[in-house]
């Protein structure tokens, strides 16, 4: 039984030299469709992680109540805490507020300085958030706090950024998916040609009482091996490329390129999971590609 198991296994290996251009083809195709899933996975990965640095980046200043002692705004510091959504707080007095002012003024702002002693800026805290998503609702809870005045953030952006993250989430899952369905349909194509071409070797092979498995099982070999490869060799052009394209954005000297390059995420992050995610996918995609057209192509 075991030497059977091998013989047949042999024999799906066998069947890719005997069919090398239809398998070079195959891998060929293979490799392309599983570059773009690759691709659209790093370029989503890429897309969530600088929307997520505008999200950190997304604020609110909590203006407070005049006259409020240091035991109120403690009451309202821990109202906005327990909204459950604050990432950093911190607590900016009318003083520091001005010097701020003065200073993004430059040298005008010596004129604001006769102002100190007569400062009527509130108290304020600023606030960043984890997620931005509902941010309208968190604002809203913020304001209804007693010793709150205002609060000054900008919603309008935060609903942008939430819909670009969706956009993200779904468009990347479409476009996977088509990508797979193709990717299934290729090696589905190619078991089918196999299956064509030796006709008459699998005829033989039922005539003198092969089963079902025994002749399945080198052309299910056949498709792992093509999915294998093709997924080796797109992890191999996706490390490189990756690295270039880093290399190539850190080697600019604009200012936004040098904000994108902080955003993106290291490869060594991901490698893993791509290396795993290329091989088990080519693996499962040989597969089922042959497992779902060769009883529907292979009357045995």
């Amino acid at each position: 039984m075991l030497n059977s198991f091998f013989y047949l296994v042999g024999q799906g290996f066998k069947n890719l030299w005997n069919n090398r251009l239809m398998s070079i083809a195959s891998v060929g195709v293979l490799t392309s469709c599983m570059l773009l899933i690759g691709a659209a996975l790093l370029l989503s990965v890429n897309i969530s992680s600088v929307v997520d640095a505008l999200e950190d980046q997304s604020e609110a200043i909590v203006y407070l109540e005049d006259n409020l002692d240091s035991d109120e705004r403690e009451e309202v510091r821990d109202g906005i805490v327990a909204t459950g959504k604050v990432a950093t707080i911190e607590f900016i007095s009318k003083h520091d507020a001005l010097l701020s002012m003065m200073e993004s003024m430059g040298d005008d702002g010596i004129l604001f300085d006769a102002y100190d002693d007569n400062n009527n800026l509130p108290d304020s805290y600023r606030v960043t958030f984890h997620d931005v998503s509902d941010l309208e609702i968190t604002v809203a809870h913020i304001t209804a706090l007693p010793g709150v005045y205002s609060v000054s953030a900008l919603t309008e952006v935060a609903e942008v950024i939430t819909g670009i993250k969706r956009m993200v989430y779904i468009g990347g899952a479409i476009i996977i998916g088509l990508l797979v369905a193709v990717s299934l349909m290729i090696i589905g194509n190619t078991i089918k040609i196999t299956v064509f071409s030796r006709r008459r070797e699998v005829n033989i092979m039922k005539y003198v009482g092969a089963t079902n498995g025994f002749i399945r099982l080198p052309f299910v070999v056949e498709g792992i091996s093509l999915g294998i490869i093709s997924g080796a060799i797109s992890y191999g052009i996706i490390y490189f490329a990756y690295d270039y394209l880093v290399k190539w954005v850190s080697s600019q000297n604009a200012t936004w390129f040098s904000q994108i390059i902080s955003d993106l995420v290291p490869f060594a992050e991901v490698s893993q999971y791509l290396l795993i995610g290329f091989i088990g996918g080519g693996a499962f995609i040989g597969l089922f590609g042959c497992v779902a057209f060769i009883g529907k192509h292979l009357k045995v």
